[in-house]
């Protein structure tokens, strides 16, 4: 697994990261079935690979009986079912499965294999079960590529919930024998993960996983893929759209209504906030001191960056934000341990929480509710740096 940020694909995202891929930014690209027909999922693999990104196809299996018409022209989609009646799978079909995900993941070129699973629940022994069958059959495609096979755990918020939940499910899982894993961590947060002890016990499940001495990618990470290293992942998957900034198993059910959006005005991610500014709005009245502090550009902000700042589309904003963030987890992936990795997390996150105590001296108060989190990640990552010595210390040892 390459080390650094992958592109999280998702909704119109296609050419989006190819663009980004075009700029040097990113080392992957996770293939979402869910918003791209096989076909098309072929070409555009091609052209990262040409890129000189890696990648992966992630099965989207998380809830088995979801469909739409791109998941349905993949090979694995005739095993799509629910759980009780994938719970009944015989052999032959596991060995069907194993054919299909071999077929679909050679054409795509993979660098390695990403096991189809469910979503993992609280005293669902069942799930537990099948999840570690269909792994034994993703091995199996895996074996037959030559390439690494990772395991996918998608942790529901029945697990996540608290470290009595999570510990049975993780001592399941440790025991797969994978290559590597695909972390799925489902919060109960609105947008943006904020509460402390939520993310220590995610930091302490990519420290676990990251322990068995295999590849961590967490998945879905947004802008919490700041901590991702720091917690001991290997790399972690970045989208512009916001059900890409963590799980949301609603993006697999049937939409139940008008989708939302409308004529929102486009956000700037700062780095040095490490969140969102309203533009032009918020960032018209920011104090002239701070500005620069505030707007760090990328190439595709030009258009704020000129004077008088010219209009700017919430497309060109998502284009920043995975820019933006990318280029930062990079740097970060370039430190040499998940120790230091978490140390460089908190020198931002400071530097985050002064920013935004400067601003709201000024009398300036942001929306989004973008001030929020940077001070609980930042406690988060320290307490964690004091209870888990012997897992950073560990992970030195294997490297």
């Amino acid at each position: 697994m390459r080390r650094g940020t992958w592109h999280q694909c998702g909704d119109r995202s296609q050419k989006l990261v190819q663009e980004q891929l075009g700029q040097g930014n990113g080392v992957g690209a996770i293939i979402s079935p869910r918003d791209l027909a096989f076909q098309n999922a072929e070409a555009y693999a091609d052209e990262y690979r040409t890129l000189g990104a890696e990648v992966l196809l992630d099965q989207q299996f998380y809830i088995p009986d979801f469909a739409n018409e791109n998941l349905a022209s993949y090979p694995v989609s005739q095993h799509r079912a629910a759980v009780s009646q994938m719970n009944q799978i015989s052999d032959a079909s596991l060995d069907v499965l194993a054919d299909d995900l071999e077929l679909s993941n050679r054409k795509l070129g993979v660098s390695a294999l990403i096991a189809p699973a469910v979503i993992y629940e609280a005293a669902r022994g069942d799930i537990v079960q099948l999840n570690a069958r269909m792994f034994s059959a993703a091995k199996r495609a895996g074996n037959a590529l030559g390439v690494p096979t990772y395991a996918t755990v998608v942790l529901g918020r029945s697990v996540t919930s608290s470290m009595q939940t999570l510990s049975p499910v993780l001592s399941q899982v440790t025991g797969l024998g994978a290559d590597g894993w695909y972390l799925v961590f489902q919060f109960d947060a609105p947008r943006i993960p904020s509460a402390q002890d939520d993310v220590e016990r995610a930091g302490k499940v990519l420290l676990t996983l990251a322990c068995t001495g295999a590849p961590v990618l967490h998945a879905y990470a947004g802008p919490m893929s700041l901590l991702s290293l720091g917690f001991g992942a290997t790399a972690a998957g970045v989208g512009h759209a916001q059900n890409t900034w963590q799980f949301t198993p609603e993006r697999w059910q049937t939409p139940s209504g008008q989708g939302g959006g409308g004529d929102a005005p486009a956000r700037f991610f700062s780095t040095g906030l490490w969140g969102t500014v309203i533009y032009p709005d918020e960032t018209a009245v920011l104090p002239t001191a701070v500005q620069a502090q505030v707007m760090a550009h990328s190439p595709f902000s030009t258009a704020v960056a000129q004077r008088p700042p010219q209009d700017w589309s919430r497309w060109d904003a998502n284009k920043h934000l995975v820019y933006v963030i990318g280029q930062t987890i990079g740097e970060i992936a370039e430190v040499s341990t998940a120790r230091n990795c978490a140390n460089a997390a908190v020198d931002v996150l400071r530097r985050a929480v002064a920013l935004h105590e400067t601003i709201h001296s000024a009398g300036v108060r942001l929306r989004d509710g973008t001030n929020n989190y940077q001070a609980n990640w930042m406690a988060a990552i320290e307490s964690t740096l004091r209870d888990a010595i012997a897992d950073y210390n560990y992970l030195e040892m294997l490297a």
